[in-house]
């Protein structure tokens, strides 16, 4: 029971708080989904067999990339204004008795839970939507349509690390405004005015 404590903690928040998380977790589902569909393209076998393959195929990684840094910078903002309504729970446990750590230990969960919804579920979506844009792609260059369902396993593992990397950074910016603030900034935190993510409250 005692190994659930912190799991259970970080899913009542977010049940909690569902009208901030929600929005939150689809982005990231999106962010995922798109940023697969764009690498399955790259690797197509079918998108090979087209003239300029290479130039395309160059093009479709350079996008990914394109997608990759809008996506950390979006999803950095995101969270930064999430995670600032939080911290007047996150006060509050501070101020029951709760420490930093033990608190850092519910926002690792929070981050872990949300990687594996918005992974899960981004990498499902785009694996289902990836073999319609195939198609699409294939009709507008002329190329010959095959009506075969693939994943691109490159794809996968190219899209979970970045997103592993990305919600890392993330948990730690969480860490480092923790570690920064009062139990008393951290109740007045959400009725403090909008500041840039790096900014502690």
């Amino acid at each position: 029971m005692k190994k659930l404590f912190y799991p259970r903690l970080a899913w009542d928040g977010m049940r909690k708080n569902g009208r901030l998380y929600i929005p939150y977790i689809l982005t990231c589902t999106g962010m995922v989904a798109m940023h697969y569909i764009v690498r399955f393209l790259a690797y197509s076998p079918a998108m090979g067999t087209m003239p300029g393959s290479g130039f395309m195929r160059e093009m479709l990684l350079f996008g990914s990339q394109v997608i990759a840094i809008f996506a950390a910078i979006f999803l950095f903002y995101t969270h930064s204004f999430l995670i600032r309504r939080r911290m007047k729970e996150v006060g509050l446990y501070n101020i029951l008795g709760m420490g930093k750590r033990n608190i850092a230990r519910i926002l690792l969960w929070e981050t872990v839970m949300v990687t594996v919804l918005s992974l899960g579920a981004g990498l499902f979506i785009g694996a289902a939507l990836s073999k319609l844009a195939e198609l699409l792609m294939l009709n507008i260059m002329g190329g010959s349509v095959t009506y075969t369902l693939s994943v691109s396993i490159p794809g996968l593992v190219s899209t979970a690390r970045v997103f592993v990397v990305i919600y890392l950074l993330i948990m730690l910016h969480s860490l480092w405004l923790l570690r920064r603030s009062s139990a008393i900034s951290l109740l007045r935190s959400e009725s403090a005015g909008e500041k840039p993510s790096w900014v502690p409250i």
